[in-house]
């Protein structure tokens, strides 16, 4: 091979070389890239990531998210980061449970895997709950200590729905010990969902052993159909209603006024019916006693008026008089017969004087009453005297032909008194 010949091949190896070169650049680029790719993507990701080395407590690795909250940068390797619980990121109070956490990894086989839960600092600077699943790792390369790779999520928004859960729940059951009314849920079947005390004292059986029964069969069979009517009329109504049902204790019956409503799944379907019964029986027995109360002053108001109205007055020893004025009914009649007797016996009259000036109009029932009354009056040895007597009220005795024999008649009541008074001179 000539000199030329030499000089060709050269070339084209360096050619070839250069070529060469430049492709193993390329993919040195290519794993340079690669291996840059998990840190990026780790930096990106919004929840903490880190590794911390267990036996030195120095972080060996975290993301831009650690980094930031904690105060450093992304991607970081050991560095001022410190990993013995102490750092301003986590809450004071979560500083033993975040220890506890790491000292079950360092002392568990690699893959060994745990969870925990703690406060840190949120970016706005206020405290945020976060869930963290860790990883024990082996040792280093280099024959460094235990390793834990930990990876923390947000979960704030979820503490914060089960803490108002919590307290949803705290207020129920405080309702439910402490209330003194029934409150109860069934289902459509009346299978028991939930229970509070009263109804456990009513029964005489615990929560856990009422819920899931049926309601209906405990019940009797009378307050079984009243409140089995009562709540499928409220599911079918899908509204609140209040109807009365009656238990029977040992004691005795007790009313209850009870407010059932419809309770709905999220999707707005029915499944259960949920009922407060508050004892209203001292209630009703006070609207009792009340009413009969105000009966007895009825009563007694009544017997007021008529002792007003058919009054018996004592004019002298032996002679009564009653004035009769208005409109004399059946009842009133009945009264003015009863008055007159008892009024004569227990006075002992000799003369009764029933004076009907103030009488409005005597039809042939009144005048028959009157006759009744004073024959009545006679059959006590007492004599009537009948003062009063106006033109029309003759015109009716004597169309009807009462028998008036045994009764005096006088135009007027002075007439009549006088009647009376002078009669006692012949006693």
């Amino acid at each position: 091979m000539n000199e030329q010949q030499k000089t060709v091949a050269l070339e084209a190896e360096v050619v070839a070389l250069r070529k060469e070169v430049q492709r193993l650049r390329s993919r040195n680029a290519e794993l340079e890239a690669d291996r840059g790719l998990p840190g990026r993507l780790l930096d990106a990701l919004p929840s903490l990531v880190y590794v911390l080395d267990l036996d030195e407590r120095r972080y060996i690795y975290w993301n831009r998210e650690f980094g930031e909250l904690a105060g450093g940068g992304g991607g970081g390797a050991a560095g001022p980061l410190r990993g013995d619980g102490a750092s301003s990121m986590f809450h004071p109070d979560d500083i033993d449970r975040i220890e506890e956490y790491r000292a079950r990894m360092a002392a568990g086989d690699s893959g060994q895997q745990a969870t925990v839960e703690y406060r840190a600092r949120g970016r706005d600077g206020g405290w945020r709950w976060f869930l963290e699943r860790g990883v024990a790792l082996d040792s280093g390369p280099e024959g460094s200590g235990r390793r834990l790779l930990g990876s923390a999520h947000d979960i704030t928004a979820r503490k914060h729905t089960e803490q108002m859960l919590e307290r949803s729940e705290s207020l129920l059951h405080g309702f439910l010990e402490y209330t003194p009314s029934m409150m109860v849920a069934v289902d459509v079947e009346g299978r028991l969902l939930l229970v509070n005390r009263e109804i456990e004292s009513y029964y005489r059986m615990s929560r856990e052993e009422l819920l899931g029964k049926v309601v209906y069969d405990l019940l009797p069979p009378a307050a079984s159909a009243s409140i089995r009517k009562a709540n499928d009329e409220t599911a079918a109504a899908g509204r609140p209603a209040a109807s009365e049902h009656v238990l029977v204790y040992p004691d005795g019956p007790r009313t209850y006024l009870s407010t059932k409503f419809p309770i709905r799944d999220a999707e707005g379907k029915l499944y259960a019916v949920g009922t407060v019964s508050v004892d209203i029986s001292r209630t009703k027995q006070a609207e009792a006693e009340r009413a009969e109360m105000q009966r007895q002053l009825i009563e007694m108001q009544q017997a007021t008026i008529q002792e007003l109205i058919t009054p018996l007055l004592p004019l002298a020893r032996g002679v009564v008089a009653m004035p009769i004025v208005g409109s004399v009914d059946p009842a009133r009649a009945e009264q003015i017969l009863t008055t007159l007797l008892e009024g004569v016996a227990s006075q002992k009259a000799k003369i009764a004087i029933l004076d009907i000036t103030g009488v409005k109009d005597v039809d042939a029932r009144v005048a028959r009453s009157l006759v009744d009354a004073a024959r009545a009056a006679g059959l006590l040895g007492t004599r009537v005297v009948l003062t009063g007597i106006k033109p029309q009220i003759a015109q009716t005795l004597t169309t009807l032909g009462a028998d008036l024999s045994g009764i005096v008649t006088k135009g007027t009541l002075q007439s009549g008194i006088a009647y009376a008074l002078g009669g006692r001179r012949r006693w």
